[in-house]
């Protein structure tokens, strides 16, 4: 195993506690703790935060992750703000936008879903109205901070 300025790299690697720049390993193992990047094969996380993970496989329990992509995604109990996955399983999980092939979904809302083939109950924070009804206000906003800067800043010369 190789470490330099907060950087692990080993075949297999458990990292159990602390926070990590940059973990890569062919086996990553990681609980309660704080990884800036993780990177690998296989990849488990447990309590822990994350900001970016890749792997062929990947799975999250009790953790929270900005950006998730792999072949197998797994998230049981976890939050992720994208996840990118050709096959997917989310449990009592939440998340941003979810991207796969086949995603199995159960007690898991997420904002966006783009799926092949979904199983299991989707619930999106945004129905056709309620995305119609935020786009509208966004306009709107869009619309009345573009008015009074304009005023604001007076003729044009």
């Amino acid at each position: 195993m190789t470490e330099s300025e907060g950087r692990l790299s080993a075949d297999v690697i458990h990292q159990e506690g602390g926070v990590v720049e940059r973990v890569s390993g062919d086996e990553v193992h990681v609980s309660q703790s704080g990884v800036r990047s993780i990177s690998g094969e296989q990849l488990s996380v447990w309590q822990s935060g994350v900001w970016h993970a890749e792997a062929q496989d990947i799975e999250l329990q009790q953790s929270a992750a900005v950006g998730v992509r792999g072949e197998s995604v797994s998230l049981e109990s976890s939050a992720s703000a994208v996840s990118i996955a050709e096959y997917g399983e989310l449990s009592n999980s939440r998340a941003g936008l979810v991207i796969g092939g086949e995603l199995n979904l159960s007690n898991s809302p997420s904002l966006i879903v783009l799926a092949r083939q979904v199983n299991g109950n989707v619930e999106t924070v945004l129905d056709t109205r309620g995305a119609l009804l935020a786009g509208v206000a966004a306009g709107v906003i869009s619309g009345v901070f573009y008015l009074l800067t304009s005023m604001l800043r007076g003729p044009r010369d």
